[in-house]
């Protein structure tokens, strides 16, 4: 049974670094988008659009 918790553990551990680096993309993705939009001049997302992403981030 420990080798198990062990195996888990180490997945856990690659698991977590795998999605902190998703998430760094995200937010940097994010940030080009938006450098893009503002070069381009197109109008920032509405409050109630960006309120509804964030809903939907978190339920993922």
């Amino acid at each position: 049974m420990q080798a198990e918790y062990d195996a888990m553990t180490a997945q856990k551990a690659k698991l977590k670094k795998t999605y902190q680096t998703a998430e760094k993309e995200a937010i940097e993705a994010d940030k080009q988008l938006r450098n893009i939009r503002q070069y381009l001049g197109i109008e920032r997302d509405t409050q109630e659009e960006i309120k509804r992403h964030k809903k939907q981030d978190m339920s993922l």
